[in-house]
């Protein structure tokens, strides 16, 4: 053990070699506890140096974000460990409130000193203030021309109390009477559409009894008949007609065919495309619908030029009825029952192709010739 080690671990450090009395070891005791505290007072004026420094860094952070910053704070902070001149207050809100800043044009009123200020709704912040100016041009992009109409605050929905000046009687009486006709307007055109509407379809259905009965024949019925009854019951006709046109007889007949003539045994040679039976279940999907969709168009042309057709297909098939009526009603009659049957031909074959499609294999060729076809700029 070298020499360093002995003095360390020695009782009594520093004494005489054979001192051992009481007086010494006092000595050297009091000795070592002057040592101790000059030792300590160093680290304690270290300490102190070091916390000032640290509370100059802090105060020269602190005053680069706020100018208002208080030095004295550094000594008074409080749990959350921010200084209370950071803590927001009702004051500085005040301030931001009474701050004046156009939420039209963004402009303060230091920009426009002579400028007008209005508060015409629940807004608080900074959408509070508007220029008279700007909220003026706002309501009139708003109403575009109708003074009447109501304008809310886009942001609270707070209707704004539009004030106008007093007017005179007469001013007063050419409002009232813009305001009556703007509102009677609406009902006296609905009204010229219903009338128009109507005498149209009292002269359509005219045209339609002298077509039917004749044109002599119509004329000295309508003469014979109630000026009334005719008002109500020749609008009736073409509305007769389109909902005439609307009747699918055709899909209830299509259905019972489907269904009946496969069971019957003579059925291959009698409707050999009924007695057919799809190879493959097709989902239900898949096939072609019964019901044709419904065409507005198409189902009231077709309605308005039915008597014509029923008419021209009577007098070219049954020239020989004497009657005008008679060969019209077999005409119609006629039409419909063709054009029913071609329908239910036509939607049997059709379900007939959808059941036996099949989805052919990829070939090479048939890509690259349909590659040859395609444009560039359409890929």
């Amino acid at each position: 053990m070298s020499s360093t080690d002995d003095d360390r671990d020695g009782p009594l450090t520093g004494l005489p070699e054979g001192d051992t009395s009481f007086e010494g070891q006092s000595s050297l005791t009091g000795g070592v506890a002057n040592t101790i505290s000059d030792f300590y007072e160093d680290e304690e004026e270290e300490l102190e140096s070091e916390s000032e420094i640290n509370d100059a860094n802090l105060l020269r952070s602190m005053l680069r974000e706020s100018e208002n910053f208080d030095p004295t704070h550094i000594l008074m902070r409080g749990e959350s460990g921010y200084p209370p001149s950071n803590r927001p207050s009702n004051d500085d809100d005040e301030e931001d409130e009474d701050e004046k800043q156009c939420w039209v044009c963004f402009a303060t009123e230091n920009d426009d000193l002579t400028a007008v200020w209005v508060h015409p709704c629940r807004c608080r912040g900074t959408t509070k203030w508007v220029h008279h100016v700007c909220i003026q041009r706002w309501v009139d992009e708003k109403q575009k021309g109708n003074t009447s109409a109501t304008v809310e605050c886009p942001q609270c929905g707070t209707p704004y109390s539009i004030q106008l000046p007093p007017a005179n009687f007469f001013v007063s009486l050419l409002d009232t009477t813009d305001k009556l006709v703007q509102k009677c307007c609406p009902i006296v055109a609905g009204g010229f559409c219903v009338g128009s509407l109507y005498w149209t379809c009292v002269t359509y259905g005219a045209v339609v009894l002298m077509q039917t009965v004749g044109h002599d024949e119509g004329l000295v019925l309508m003469e014979r008949t109630d000026p009334l009854f005719l008002l109500v019951a020749l609008p009736l006709v073409p509305v007769g007609l389109v909902l005439g046109k609307m009747a699918r007889w055709e899909e209830p007949v299509l259905k019972f065919l489907r269904t009946t003539v496969p069971k019957l045994p003579l059925a291959p040679y009698i409707l050999p495309s009924f007695a057919v039976v799809p190879d493959r279940p097709i989902l239900q999907s898949s096939m072609p619908p019964t019901t044709d969709p419904v065409s507005v168009t198409r189902t009231f042309c077709g309605a308005l030029f039915f008597p014509v057709i029923a008419m021209n297909t009577g007098t070219l098939l049954f020239g020989g009825v004497p009657s005008q009526l008679k060969r019209t009603f077999l005409g119609g009659v006629t039409f419909v029952v063709v054009k029913g049957v071609l329908k239910i031909y036509h939607k049997q074959h059709t379900y007939i192709r959808q059941s036996q499609r099949i989805i052919m294999n990829f070939q090479e060729e048939n890509q690259t010739y349909s590659a040859t076809l395609t444009p560039r700029g359409s890929r």
